[in-house]
């Protein structure tokens, strides 16, 4: 039994270039757009948030720094 799963650790650990094929890449896209579907609802509420959040001080920072720009240049 040892020699089996020794033998089986040591061939997987092979170097050979493995690429895969029509119908793995079809399954690969598959699960890869299900799980999209799933997510997106989720990431659409996070960007949401984000902008809702973040956007309004990223706006309210430039403009004081304009402002304080815009008040040394009248000095």
């Amino acid at each position: 039994m040892v020699l089996l799963v020794a033998g089986s650790l040591l061939t997987s650990c092979t170097k050979r270039h493995v690429t895969p094929t029509k119908d793995s890449r079809r399954a690969i896209d598959t699960l890869y757009q299900q799980k999209i579907l799933a997510l997106k609802p989720h990431l659409d509420s996070m960007c949401a948030w984000v902008y809702d959040s973040l956007y309004p001080l990223a706006v309210d920072s430039i403009l004081q720094e304009r402002q304080q720009e815009m008040d040394a240049l009248v000095k």
